[in-house]
């Protein structure tokens, strides 16, 4: 008897091998990925908390004094539970509608909200109109010895406390409560 004949060999249908070896290469791939993730991610520090930026409010001061641009007031003696998150200077050429120097101090206060201050040798009542969303004079308040007048937008509620000195316009302003606007602006020296 004579061994039965043999059925051909069966083709592979075209694209399956494809498929196959995709699924095979991805999973290389895949477990190399996350075997970086892991390494880097085991070897990461702990956080405590957010990370703020280290901003140099003093070097914003002193480079503006330097300038001789307009005279500055800067918070003196503030709780070091104040953070200072943000400060920068602009010139006339880019304050807009303003037109001086814009000086911009922000911080985060104890209580968890923003306060910032502002100063410019500009247009007073477009510095009040664009950092206190057209506030208008609500009453006047001494801080300090120094009488300020408190400002509030009928629009949106935001306050401020807004002084006139020496050609330049303070205003202290942000999302926290008046009494710590009132410190930070008694702390201007």
């Amino acid at each position: 008897m004579s061994a039965p004949p043999q059925a051909p060999p069966r083709k592979r249908q075209r694209g399956f091998e494809t498929i196959r070896d995709m699924v095979l290469s991805m999973s290389v791939v895949g477990a190399v990925v996350v075997g970086v993730f892991w390494t880097v991610a085991w070897q990461r520090p702990e956080v405590q908390g957010p990370v703020r930026p280290m901003v140099d409010v003093e070097q914003v001061f002193t480079d503006v004094r330097l300038g001789d641009t307009f005279p500055v007031l800067e918070p003196v003696d503030l709780p070091e539970s104040w953070t200072a998150t943000s400060a920068w200077f602009d010139t006339a050429e880019v304050s807009g509608a303003i037109g001086g120097g814009v000086l911009h101090v922000g911080y985060l206060t104890p209580g968890g909200s923003y306060a910032e201050v502002r100063q410019t040798d500009g247009d007073a009542e477009a510095a009040i109109d664009e950092w206190v969303d057209g506030g208008v004079s609500v009453q006047e308040v001494a801080i300090a010895d120094v009488v300020w007048r408190v400002v509030e937008s009928a629009e949106t509620g935001k306050q401020g406390l807004v002084l006139s000195d020496r050609g330049v316009t303070i205003v202290v302003t942000g999302k926290a409560e008046m009494d710590e606007l009132a410190l930070l602006a008694g702390s201007l020296r």
